[in-house]
């Protein structure tokens, strides 16, 4: 994830960190802002961990607090890359991990607990994530994940089989406040041009956004990594529901899918709803 900045900070790769396990590998510089040091360890809720937050900044958490939240999408299609998305009943966030194969460690439905201290808030095209390191020696803000050996340092897994359903979310309705969370969205299908189309570019490995129409008027975009093992797979041409991750890119908004089980669209076109009607 790159952002511009001037800024670094985080847990060090090297391997003494990696065998000394101690919050002096995270490196803060005096530009970041800081979120002071508590006395006690407290459950913070996702919507509030988010308000710390200041969109483009970065925020070295030092409170000893954790969140709690389910795993509603994770690596197993390999449409999500080292990270996972968690949410609790009141939002969602973006946790990178530095590590493969997260899908078998922290499977959808695991309900866990996450230690934020010594973790940064940051947002790559404002979409806000907690990450391990920030840094812009190259001129550029550059994020990574949690190295895999501390995982246990930050994670706790509570339950198995958490329960998850999709929060139902009309077009008018689409926001910041959603990022990260599992939503349902109804009566829409891809354009006409679309539906030509695969999920994304296989063969040379390029993501891709497809356009998928509210069929009363509005529009946010499928984002298809071109390493999702279905990224090859045609567009389907019907009308229906897309379950998915709520995410941003800039000012786009966008789904992102766990595997094709989440798109729904098998019903009649929408010929001559609200979207159709404004390009005449």
């Amino acid at each position: 994830m790159k952002q511009k900045a001037s800024i670094k900070v985080g847990i060090s790769f090297v391997f003494i960190c990696y065998c000394i396990v101690t919050p002096a590998c995270l490196k803060q510089s005096a530009y970041a802002s800081t979120i002071e040091n508590s006395t006690t360890d407290s459950i913070v809720l996702i919507k509030d961990l988010r308000k710390w937050h200041t969109m483009g900044g970065v925020e070295a958490i030092h409170k000893s607090v954790a969140i709690e939240g389910v795993v509603v999408a994770n690596d197993e299609h390999d449409n999500i890359y080292k990270s996972l998305c968690i949410q609790d009943p009141t939002g969602g966030i973006v946790l990178l991990l530095d590590g493969t194969s997260l899908y078998q460690q922290y499977p959808v439905g695991s309900l866990l607990r996450v230690r934020v201290q010594d973790l940064i808030l940051s947002d790559y095209r404002r979409m806000v994530q907690l990450v391990a390191s920030v840094d812009t020696s190259s001129g550029t803000l550059v994020t990574s994940g949690i190295p895999a050996p501390l995982f246990s340092k930050f994670i706790k897994i509570l339950k198995d089989d958490f329960p998850i359903v999709p929060l139902v979310v009309a077009p008018k309705n689409l926001g910041d406040s959603l990022q990260g969370r599992l939503i349902r969205i109804s009566n829409v299908e891809f354009s006409v041009a679309d539906t030509a189309l695969t999920y994304s570019d296989k063969k040379n490995k390029v993501g891709a956004s497809r356009s998928l129409k509210f069929c009363v008027g509005g529009t946010i975009y499928l984002r298809t990594s071109g390493y999702a093992d279905f990224a090859g797979t045609k567009i389907p041409t019907g009308n229906g529901e897309v379950v998915g991750i709520y995410s941003v890119y800039n000012s786009e908004k966008q789904i992102l899918i766990r595997d094709t089980s989440d798109i729904l669209l098998i019903g009649k076109r929408c010929t001559g709803a609200a979207w159709l009607q404004k390009i005449q």
